[in-house]
C-alpha cells in the first residue's frame, strides 16, 4: 500500500516532533554517579594486632554535587547514585588493612572518620559547558585511647569540556577526585607518626 505525498509528510512530522520530545527529556535529565574511590597503599605492619573501625560521614551541603551548566544548568544536576558513606568507609578500611589493621564492624583500638565537607564538580556557565570547577575536601580524625589525631585533605581542579560530558566521564572525574584525596592522608607522615606513638 502506497502513502500518498501529505501522509508522508505527515509521519516525518511526527518521527521528529518525538525525537524532540526525546532529546528534551534527555537535556533534562539528572546525572547520577557511583561514587567508588580507591587507594594505593604500600604494605607495612604500622597497626600488627590491632582492630580499626573506619567510616565516613557526608557533610554535603545540598543534596547534589553540581550542575553540568548549559542551558538547562538548573535541571542537569549531578547526584549520588550509592551510598556515599558507605564507599568512604569501605575504601578506607582497605588502606588500613594494608597497614595490618583487622578492620571490624564493632567498638575497636582505633576508631577513624572521614567528615566529606566537599565534593564538586560544578559548571558556571550557564549557556554551555567549557569550565568545569572541581574541588573535594576531607577532615580525618583518627582516635586511639585518648588520643586524636585531626588531617585535612583537600584536592581541586579545572576540567575544560568543548562538549557536555557524559555521565561516565564525569563519574571517573569525581572518583579520580575523591581518591586523590583520600590518597594524600594515608602519605601523610604526621599520621604515621601518631599512630606509631599510640600503638
Amino acid at each position: 500500500m502506497r502513502m500518498n505525498l501529505p501522509a508522508k509528510r505527515c509521519a516525518a512530522l511526527l518521527v521528529c516532533a518525538l525525537a524532540a520530545v526525546l532529546l528534551a527529556a534527555c537535556a533534562h535529565s539528572p546525572v547520577q554517579v557511583r561514587v567508588q574511590p580507591e587507594v594505593q597503599v604500600a604494605p607495612a605492619n604500622i597497626g600488627a594486632g590491632y582492630t580499626l573501625q573506619a567510616r565516613g560521614v557526608n557533610q554535603l551541603p545540598g543534596g547534589g554535587l553540581g550542575s553540568l551548566g548549559g542551558i538547562y544548568a538548573d535541571s542537569s544536576n549531578i547526584t549520588l547514585a550509592n551510598n556515599i558513606e558507605q564507599a568512604l568507609g569501605d575504601s578506607l578500611s582497605r588502606g588500613f588493612e594494608n597497614w595490618s589493621f583487622r578492620t571490624i564492624d564493632g567498638p575497636a583500638d582505633v576508631q577513624v572518620v572521614a567528615n566529606l565537607t566537599d565534593l564538586r564538580y560544578d559548571s558556571p556557565n550557564k549557556l554551555y559547558t567549557t569550565k568545569v570547577d572541581t574541588g573535594a575536601s576531607i577532615q580525618l580524625q583518627v582516635m586511639v585511647g585518648g588520643a586524636t589525631f585531626f588531617g585535612n585533605y583537600s584536592t581541586s581542579g579545572k576540567d575544560r569540556n568543548l562538549i557536555k560530558p557524559s555521565r561516565e566521564e564525569v563519574e571517573v572525574s569525581i572518583n579520580k577526585l575523591l581518591s586523590a584525596t583520600l590518597q594524600r592522608a594515608f602519605e601523610d607522615e604526621k599520621l604515621k607518626a601518631f599512630l606509631g606513638q599510640h600503638l
